[in-house]
């Protein structure tokens, strides 16, 4: 019987030992260091330019010896009023810590802009005729549009060696398509590459994928009300070629002062 006294006894005060070990851990860990940065909640997607509220952020705790050199990289939990209000740069998935560079406010030269009496147009381009690459918001482009030149009659030369013309005056009267040609039209303002509206490296500086450059955003001049003369004829011609894409000619840039 003492035997088992002596067990439960040991038991108890091994018991009691472990509860004052976690009731120290616990007061330890009370007094570890913690920095508290800001963190996107759970569920909440912030699309770009969508602004940061009060209700898709939290607290986040890290202790002060894991921190490193996050502070140059998160943003603190003490500036969320300074975040607040202020549109995020890219998609932010909940739940992540909100980067620094999640609240960098694009350049101006990636705004689409318009003067009063200009409208957006998007036309199809043809990528494999020109490296869109290469061009960039604000350059002046013109367009290479085939057009038919018409149905020409084919001459009795043409025929089998014989036959008699079908018609009186020597031609066949069945039409044929003559050559196509290429009708310039232009230049027009360039706005945007698909969403592109900066330089490829300010794209890839604030981590926006580039989209639909096949489609080129031009600006086009608005006069008592219709668009300008060669928008409309380059409409025209896009409606005959079914809107297929177009070659893209661009022109010089403005010399820069030596």
């Amino acid at each position: 019987m003492k035997a088992i006294y002596g067990l439960a006894i040991a038991a108890a005060l091994g018991l009691s030992g472990a509860m004052l070990n976690l009731l120290y851990l616990a007061k330890l860990s009370e007094q570890v260091d913690l920095v508290w940065f800001i963190g996107i909640k759970r569920d909440v997607v912030l699309a770009r330019g969508e602004t940061l509220q009060d209700e898709h952020m939290e607290a986040v705790p890290i202790p002060l010896q894991w921190v490193g050199k996050m502070r140059d990289y998160v943003e603190l939990w003490q500036s969320r009023e300074a975040c607040r209000g202020r549109p995020v740069s890219r998609t932010v998935i909940g739940p992540c810590l909100l980067l620094s560079s999640d609240l960098k406010t694009p350049p101006p030269e990636m705004e689409l802009k318009l003067a009063d009496d200009e409208r957006a147009w998007g036309i199809p381009i043809d990528t494999r005729q020109f490296p869109v690459s290469l061009i960039n918001p604000g350059d002046l482009v013109s367009f290479l549009v085939p057009r038919s030149g018409g149905l020409v009659p084919t001459r009795a030369g043409a025929q089998g060696a014989g036959e008699e013309p079908a018609g009186e005056d020597g031609q066949d009267p069945t039409p044929r398509a003559a050559p196509s040609a290429v009708e310039i039209v232009g230049p027009f303002k360039v706005l945007s590459l698909g969403n592109r509206l900066g330089t490829a490296e300010v794209m890839r500086a604030h981590r926006i994928p580039v989209s639909q450059e096949n489609v080129l955003t031009i600006a086009v001049k608005i006069e008592k009300g219709q668009p300008e003369a060669k928008a409309q004829k380059l409409f025209t011609l896009l409606h005959a070629a079914d809107f297929r894409g177009v070659g893209v000619q661009l022109h010089p840039r403005p010399k820069t002062a030596q």
